[in-house]
Parts: C-alpha cells; structure tokens; sequence
C-alpha cells in the first residue's frame, strides 16, 4: 500500500481517516496559508481540494505545513 494519499482513496472505505479535531486543525492552517484559494478552497501547490484531503489519515501539506 501507498503511503501517499491518492484522490480515489476518500472511495475506499479501508482507507485510514482523520478524526473530525484532526480534519478540522488541518483546515485552520490551510486556511491561514497563503496557498489557499479560498474561492475553489483548493490548494494552489497541490491541486487537491482540501475539505476533502484533509480527512485522509495518510495526506499531507506539499509545503509541510501539517
């Protein structure tokens, strides 16, 4: 198994999950960041869209910010 986060993994029900505290402390840093885009709320270094990477256990920032 991969240890990187893919967007097909929020399909599999395998998959580790972030707790809703977890999820939720990721958002506040992504949301201070200046990567954010706060239209799409996506991330201008990855792509990903973060409401949803962000409850992925395995994800994580592309800057290393969490």
């Amino acid at each position: 198994m991969s240890d990187e986060a893919r967007p097909w993994d929020l399909l599999n029900p395998n998959e580790q999950r972030t707790s809703q505290e977890e999820m939720d402390r990721r958002l506040e840093i992504c949301y201070a960041c200046p990567a954010f885009r706060k239209s799409t709320q996506q991330c201008k270094k990855c792509g990903c869209f973060m409401k949803l990477k962000t409850r992925l256990e395995k994800a994580h920032c592309p800057i290393g910010k969490w």
